[in-house]
């Protein structure tokens, strides 16, 4: 049965409610008056993994593009499934949070949307130092691989999509970057097409779907222990970084980016 309490009573204790929010906020716990246990707020990382079918996330992060766009699509494409296999904590995290991502970041044209709800669900589930790894190799490949991949394209010729937008096999091309800028207007460029164009929202849609595929069979790999890292550094970064990075003689760089994308000469020290 529930305690009736008076308004001056209500009014006089609902600020040590409030406080107790406060702090549970900042600290991870929620004070109660009575002298009442703390309770943790959420469980620690990293959160429990179960493999996952690479196929049926990259479609379902392909339809996810259309609905929040590139970020959700690479987070709510691999939570969606984990959401179903294992439940909490995963069920208890809105999958719309990486929205903010989508287009670089609210249209900035930064990090790929995709690869940046990717990386954040690689880092509800793996241990710092191995979700460095696996993302490591997924940015790699990211930058190497000629995007949207065939199979992504295969999907959408025999209409597998869930979001169909009666748009044939794409162009690929190879973005020798993670941004979002250079990835975009490199396709656009070889495609024919504006980024404003159906068809590059469309290419954008089907990358997310690679990206959430690729991530989940990385993630697979290390939940089985057969992890191995294929791709490294281009030439042009390795070169730089000899000199640029924190074990070369000058030591002003802090990136793995491809430097002659944006340096027409990465060998001068400026």
């Amino acid at each position: 049965m529930l305690k009736e309490i008076s308004r001056k009573s209500f009014l006089r204790e609902a600020p040590r409610y409030v406080a107790g929010a406060v702090v549970g906020l900042g600290v991870g716990q929620l004070s109660r008056p009575g002298g009442a246990e703390p309770r943790p707020a959420s469980k620690p990382l990293p959160w429990p993994y179960q493999p996952l079918d690479p196929e049926t996330v990259r479609k379902t992060a392909h339809d996810g593009f259309y609905e929040h766009g590139c970020g959700h699509a690479g987070f709510a494409g691999i939570l969606r499934h984990l959401v179903d296999k294992v439940g909490e904590p995963f069920s208890l995290l809105p999958l719309e949070m990486m929205g903010y991502a989508s287009g670089g970041i609210k249209a900035w044209g930064t990090v790929c949307g995709a690869l940046n709800g990717a990386c954040a669900a690689i880092g509800l589930v793996c241990d710092s130092r191995t979700a460095g790894r696996i993302i490591d190799e997924l940015m790699l490949w990211y930058t190497q691989s000629p995007l949207p991949g065939d199979i992504s394209n295969g999907y959408a010729e025999k209409g597998d999509y869930g979001v169909d937008k009666k748009i044939p096999s794409l162009p690929q091309s190879i973005s020798g970057s993670p941004l979002c800028h250079i990835s975009t207007t490199r396709w656009c460029v070889k495609a024919g097409y504006t980024a404003e164009s159906a068809e590059r929202f469309e290419r954008c849609a089907r990358l997310s779907g690679d990206v959430a595929a690729k991530a989940v069979a990385l993630l697979n790999d290390q939940a089985a222990g057969r992890f191995t890292a294929v791709y490294t550094l281009p030439e042009a970064a390795s070169g730089c970084l000899a000199c640029h990075g924190p074990k070369g003689e000058v030591r002003n760089v802090a990136a793995k980016l491809d430097c002659t994308q944006c340096h027409d000469d990465p060998a001068a020290h400026k």
